[in-house]
Protein backbone atom coordinates (compact mmCIF):
# COMPACT_ATOMS: atom_id res chain seq x y z
CA UNK A 1 0.00 0.00 0.00
CA UNK A 2 2.67 2.60 0.92
CA UNK A 3 4.76 1.46 -2.41
CA UNK A 4 1.35 2.65 -4.35
CA UNK A 5 1.06 5.90 -2.08
CA UNK A 6 4.58 7.07 -3.05
CA UNK A 7 3.80 6.19 -6.73
CA UNK A 8 0.98 8.64 -6.37
CA UNK A 9 2.87 11.13 -5.42
CA UNK A 10 6.01 10.89 -7.37
CA UNK A 11 3.37 10.69 -10.32
CA UNK A 12 1.00 13.02 -10.02
CA UNK A 13 0.17 14.01 -13.32
CA UNK A 14 -0.08 10.20 -14.71
CA UNK A 15 -2.24 9.74 -11.34
CA UNK A 16 -4.71 12.22 -12.47
CA UNK A 17 -4.77 11.05 -15.87
CA UNK A 18 -5.99 7.59 -15.01
CA UNK A 19 -8.61 9.33 -12.20
CA UNK A 20 -9.80 11.46 -15.19
CA UNK A 21 -9.88 8.22 -17.55
CA UNK A 22 -11.90 6.55 -15.03
CA UNK A 23 -14.37 8.73 -14.16
CA UNK A 24 -14.94 9.46 -18.11
CA UNK A 25 -15.07 5.60 -18.51
CA UNK A 26 -17.86 5.80 -16.04
CA UNK A 27 -19.61 8.13 -17.72
CA UNK A 28 -19.48 6.70 -20.82
CA UNK A 29 -20.87 3.73 -19.16
CA UNK A 30 -23.66 5.34 -17.86
CA UNK A 31 -24.34 6.98 -20.84
CA UNK A 32 -24.46 3.80 -22.81
CA UNK A 33 -26.75 1.69 -20.34
CA UNK A 34 -29.28 4.62 -20.00
CA UNK A 35 -29.71 4.70 -24.11
CA UNK A 36 -29.82 0.81 -24.27
CA UNK A 37 -32.42 0.95 -21.56
CA UNK A 38 -35.33 0.84 -24.07
CA UNK A 39 -34.07 -1.76 -26.65
CA UNK A 40 -35.30 -5.24 -26.74
CA UNK A 41 -34.57 -8.31 -28.48
CA UNK A 42 -36.81 -10.52 -30.55
CA UNK A 43 -37.14 -13.16 -27.45
CA UNK A 44 -38.34 -10.05 -25.12
CA UNK A 45 -40.59 -9.07 -28.02
CA UNK A 46 -42.59 -12.33 -28.09
CA UNK A 47 -42.67 -12.44 -24.05
CA UNK A 48 -43.64 -8.67 -23.88
CA UNK A 49 -46.46 -9.58 -26.59
CA UNK A 50 -47.52 -12.86 -25.16
CA UNK A 51 -47.70 -11.90 -21.13
CA UNK A 52 -48.27 -8.56 -21.88
CA UNK A 53 -50.55 -7.96 -24.67
CA UNK A 54 -48.09 -5.56 -26.12
CA UNK A 55 -48.84 -3.26 -28.93
CA UNK A 56 -46.27 -3.20 -31.72
CA UNK A 57 -46.41 -0.23 -34.37
CA UNK A 58 -43.88 -0.39 -37.63
CA UNK A 59 -42.93 2.89 -38.48
CA UNK A 60 -42.04 1.55 -41.87
CA UNK A 61 -43.37 2.63 -44.92
CA UNK A 62 -46.75 1.25 -45.94
CA UNK A 63 -45.67 -0.49 -48.73
CA UNK A 64 -42.65 -2.16 -46.15
CA UNK A 65 -45.59 -3.35 -43.86
CA UNK A 66 -47.29 -4.62 -46.59
CA UNK A 67 -44.50 -7.09 -47.73
CA UNK A 68 -44.38 -8.17 -44.40
CA UNK A 69 -45.00 -7.50 -40.85
CA UNK A 70 -44.97 -8.46 -37.31
CA UNK A 71 -48.46 -10.25 -36.33
CA UNK A 72 -50.82 -7.38 -35.24
CA UNK A 73 -48.65 -4.74 -35.99
CA UNK A 74 -50.20 -1.31 -36.44
CA UNK A 75 -48.89 0.69 -39.17
CA UNK A 76 -48.02 3.99 -38.10
CA UNK A 77 -45.23 6.87 -39.44
CA UNK A 78 -42.91 8.45 -36.76
CA UNK A 79 -44.54 11.65 -37.85
CA UNK A 80 -48.11 10.47 -36.98
CA UNK A 81 -46.86 8.98 -33.49
CA UNK A 82 -44.72 12.24 -32.14
CA UNK A 83 -47.18 14.74 -34.23
CA UNK A 84 -50.41 13.26 -33.07
CA UNK A 85 -50.69 11.23 -30.10
CA UNK A 86 -54.12 10.99 -29.92
CA UNK A 87 -53.78 8.23 -32.26
CA UNK A 88 -51.68 5.54 -29.70
CA UNK A 89 -53.31 7.21 -26.69
CA UNK A 90 -55.02 4.26 -26.18
CA UNK A 91 -52.18 2.40 -26.04
CA UNK A 92 -50.72 4.23 -23.08
CA UNK A 93 -51.25 0.80 -19.97
CA UNK A 94 -50.03 -0.93 -22.37
CA UNK A 95 -46.01 -2.17 -23.68
CA UNK A 96 -45.49 -0.53 -26.96
CA UNK A 97 -42.61 -1.93 -29.21
CA UNK A 98 -41.93 0.12 -32.11
CA UNK A 99 -40.16 -1.35 -34.81
CA UNK A 100 -38.48 0.14 -38.13
CA UNK A 101 -36.19 -1.65 -41.11
CA UNK A 102 -32.71 -1.60 -38.73
CA UNK A 103 -33.82 -0.29 -35.34
CA UNK A 104 -32.09 3.20 -36.14
CA UNK A 105 -35.45 5.13 -36.46
CA UNK A 106 -37.18 2.88 -33.87
CA UNK A 107 -34.17 4.16 -31.16
CA UNK A 108 -35.01 7.94 -31.97
CA UNK A 109 -38.74 7.40 -31.06
CA UNK A 110 -39.23 5.22 -28.44
CA UNK A 111 -37.32 7.75 -25.76
CA UNK A 112 -39.36 10.22 -26.66
CA UNK A 113 -42.25 8.17 -25.68
CA UNK A 114 -40.56 7.01 -22.81
CA UNK A 115 -40.62 11.08 -21.70
CA UNK A 116 -44.17 11.17 -22.43
CA UNK A 117 -44.73 8.06 -19.86
CA UNK A 118 -45.51 5.54 -22.56
CA UNK A 119 -43.74 2.29 -21.79
CA UNK A 120 -41.66 2.38 -25.11
CA UNK A 121 -39.51 -0.25 -26.50
CA UNK A 122 -36.88 -0.78 -29.87
CA UNK A 123 -36.81 -3.62 -31.65
CA UNK A 124 -33.20 -4.24 -31.70
CA UNK A 125 -31.80 -4.36 -34.83
CA UNK A 126 -35.74 -3.92 -36.55
CA UNK A 127 -37.34 -6.37 -39.00
CA UNK A 128 -34.29 -7.51 -39.82
CA UNK A 129 -33.11 -9.33 -36.72
CA UNK A 130 -36.61 -10.08 -36.45
CA UNK A 131 -36.44 -12.10 -39.90
CA UNK A 132 -32.92 -13.15 -39.67
CA UNK A 133 -34.46 -14.99 -36.01
CA UNK A 134 -36.96 -16.79 -38.55
CA UNK A 135 -39.80 -15.29 -36.88
CA UNK A 136 -43.02 -15.28 -38.46
CA UNK A 137 -44.23 -12.33 -40.88
CA UNK A 138 -47.89 -11.36 -41.81
CA UNK A 139 -48.10 -10.51 -45.51
CA UNK A 140 -50.83 -8.45 -46.99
Amino acid sequence: MQDLINFITQHMALSYAFAAALVLLMIVEYLRLKRNNFLIATTDVIQLINRNNAVVLDIRPNEQYRKGHIIDAISLSSKDILSAPSKIEKYRAKPIIIVCQSGIESQKIAPQLLKQGYNAYSLSGGIRTWTEANMPLVKE
